[in-house]
């Protein structure tokens, strides 16, 4: 019996990673430019139960860039991929539920599969639920969500939980909580963030004024095209 079972996961294993195998053919083959080839190999994929080839398939025709743009296809094949724990299908299923793309809009749905991806740990999923509960105007939800997204390394989610609290927006006012906040959304490469250490260096309401710290963060922000970074650089 023991024999069976472990030839019975030996198959399971190679037909896994010929799947997986499959996969990367045809991501090969998008490389290469022979689009229809690929699109061809992630069907027969997703068909054999790869669900990367759903994915990429999903994406292709989501994006349009490779095949004709088809949001209804694109949907059934992220949702195909979700179904079986792709995260990221599953955020990109949330977002087309938000959006009403090749589905009827549903706010409700989106917020349940966002809810679910940013538990697994999809830092995207985390931020658009905070914008979502923004929108609503529900601070509490926003600032839970804006945190776990930039716990989980999100730049942008960094950046605007640090402009609350250096603003009092919704929070506590909190400038050392900030400037922490900003420093790693700027250390994540968000210009916008840089740029606002530069100038929380020279306007001195919070940090004591130092003009070659704020030099440095508007250097930062220019090498991150950010062109008022350029500007203030230029100044100093």
């Amino acid at each position: 019996m023991q024999k069976i079972i472990k030839a019975i996961i030996a198959l399971a294993l190679a037909f896994s990673f010929s799947n997986a195998s499959m996969v990367e053919d045809g991501y090969v083959e998008l490389v290469k430019g022979n689009v229809l080839e690929a699109a061809n190999i992630f069907n027969i994929a997703c068909q054999k139960g790869a669900f990367a080839g759903c994915y990429n398939l999903g994406l292709m025709y989501f994006q349009g860039e490779h095949i004709a743009k088809n949001y209804s296809k694109a949907y059934e094949l992220f949702k195909k991929a979700c179904d079986e724990g792709h995260n990221q299908a599953c955020f990109n299923l949330a977002y087309m539920d938000e959006r009403g793309l090749g589905t009827q809009k549903d706010l409700s749905k989106a917020i349940d599969i966002y809810s679910k991806a940013c538990e697994d740990g999809n830092s995207s999923a985390c931020f658009n639920l905070s914008s979502i509960y923004e929108k609503e105007q529900d601070n509490f939800k926003t600032i839970e969500f804006l945190t776990k997204s930039c716990n989980l390394d999100h730049a942008k989610a960094c950046y605007n939980l640090a402009y609350k609290y250096y603003n009092e927006e919704g929070v506590e006012l909190s400038p050392l909580k900030a400037v922490n906040l900003y420093q790693k959304s700027c250390d994540l490469g968000y210009s916008n963030a840089c740029f606002n250490l530069g100038v929380a260096y020279l306007d001195g309401k919070f940090l004591a004024v130092n003009k070659n710290q704020a030099k440095n963060y508007f250097n930062k922000a220019c090498l991150l095209n950010n062109e008022e970074g350029c500007k203030e650089y230029s100044k100093l």
